[in-house]
């Protein structure tokens, strides 16, 4: 039995989801990105969730969107923070469901069942749900005071 390869990131790769995050993103965002400005986003008449501005740099961004929703499955609901990179064009994934600083590569088998691509892979739900948003025919709703 020979061994599987060690995974290897392939940054091309990594950035051009990247760059399709952040173009999915852009239609999401509130009018004004200053810190405390929120959007709520209704996918379907049971779904919404919040994205707030946390942090605003000159060249960068940092947004949370969460579930407002109490789902019979939490872990269904994705939860990230996520650093929009202005003069790249970039979106990458910060935090997912708390857990925040992902390495590129991580051995596996490891004693937080991590996955070897683990970043690639919470950059990758951000580009479903993002995508999801837009089948559903995702709609801006007024912030409540």
């Amino acid at each position: 039995m020979t061994a599987k390869p060690k995974y290897r990131p392939k940054l091309p790769d990594f950035l051009s989801l990247c760059e399709r995050n952040f173009a999915q993103l852009n239609p999401l965002l509130p009018a004004k990105l200053a810190v405390g400005e929120r959007q709520v986003i209704g996918m379907d008449d049971a779904s919404y969730f919040r994205l707030e501005v946390l942090e605003v740099c000159p060249f960068t961004t940092v947004l949370r969107i969460v579930p407002l929703s109490d789902p019979a499955w939490p872990a269904l609901q994705p939860a990230f923070d996520v650093r929009l990179y202005h003069d790249a064009r970039l979106a990458e994934v910060i935090s997912c469901h708390g857990r925040r600083g992902f390495k590129a590569v991580y051995d596996y088998p490891n004693s937080e069942m991590l996955q070897p691509d683990e970043k690639r892979q919470v950059n990758r739900l951000l580009n479903d749900w993002l995508r999801l948003c837009r089948q559903q025919g995702y709609r801006p709703e007024p912030v409540p005071g």
